[in-house]
């Protein structure tokens, strides 16, 4: 009998486990690529259109964003310079997008060329950036932005 519980026990247990970070099946971390780009792909689009409500819910409350200038926001603060227009972003298109999802974290690299007025001043800029995005509560949020300018 204890040989016959033992054995279901080690045939079921592993079903039962969310998989190891990394063990994920292929289809699943596919989806949760996919996942992820679009979730980049509406907040961009939230951006250029100064959608804070959408913003509210894409970023985490422990948002760090950091501009490529090394100007560092909170997730109040960055919401609040949309609010008033310090900051206006007239359009924002990514590239070379990469998801590399680690249990639930993902982090993304890619490319930007984003058009936007800041302080006052128009500005036309080549990025590279780095973020990350952690499932909270159910969901996947921003937690970390970081940009810099892109070299010659």
């Amino acid at each position: 009998m204890k040989r016959t519980l033992l054995f279901i026990i080690s045939v079921m247990l592993p079903g039962l486990l969310p998989p190891a970070a990394g063990q994920s099946k292929p289809q699943d971390l596919r989806s949760v690529e996919l996942e992820i780009k679009n979730l980049e792909t509406r907040r961009f689009q939230a951006m250029t259109g100064a959608d804070v409500p959408a913003l509210e819910n894409l970023l985490s409350d422990d948002l760090v964003y950091t501009h490529a200038t090394g100007w560092r926001q909170s997730k109040s603060e960055f919401l609040a310079s949309l609010r008033t227009g310090e900051i206006q972003y007239h359009s924002i298109a990514s590239d070379n997008v990469k998801v590399r999802v680690y249990g639930s974290t993902a982090v993304v690299t890619g490319t930007a060329s984003i058009k936007a007025k800041a302080k006052g001043q128009e500005l036309s800029v080549e990025l590279v950036y780095l973020e990350a995005f952690v499932k909270q509560d159910g969901r996947w949020q921003l937690v970390a932005w970081q940009s810099t300018r892109k070299g010659p």
